[in-house]
């Protein structure tokens, strides 16, 4: 098994978990921020949460492509068999890292669809307040 795609596919992951670990405080103060509507620190906040994004996409990228190299799909499939093809001792380690990876990608996107809803909710009440229709959709802009 060529070593190269393997270790980058790894290293990757170890990365994510970081990055997901930076994440989720974020996503937390994040809906602070929202129910308080303070949009100046909230700003700041998205910033460093799209910037933590941007490198958990790229290390993804990255991933797809070691997997290709390793003629695997980057499915959950394809990593059980990556993992099936690797000793005992790293094979665990890497099993409890996807884990940890998975379980805190689940974590933000819980987060983030509290956050969803709270915006939604706040945005409902605005129209109901402003005696609007409830609007599916944002309005059209023309130019």
């Amino acid at each position: 098994m060529n070593q190269q795609p393997l270790k980058l596919v790894i290293q990757s992951l170890q990365q994510d978990q970081q990055l997901l670990q930076q994440l989720s405080p974020l996503l937390q103060k994040q809906y602070v921020l929202l129910s308080l509507r303070k949009s100046a620190e909230l700003e700041l906040l998205n910033q460093q949460a799209t910037a933590l994004l941007t490198k958990v996409q790229h290390n993804h990228q990255q991933r797809l492509q070691a997997m290709r190299e390793l003629q695997l799909p980057a499915t959950e499939q394809g990593f059980s068999l990556l993992l099936q093809k690797l000793p005992q001792t790293i094979r665990n380690a890497s099993a409890d890292l996807l884990q940890m990876v998975q379980d805190h990608t689940e974590l933000c996107q819980r987060l983030n669809q509290k956050n969803g809803e709270l915006l939604a909710q706040q945005r409902r009440l605005l129209q109901r307040l402003l005696g609007q229709h409830d609007q599916q959709s944002y309005p059209q802009l023309s130019f």
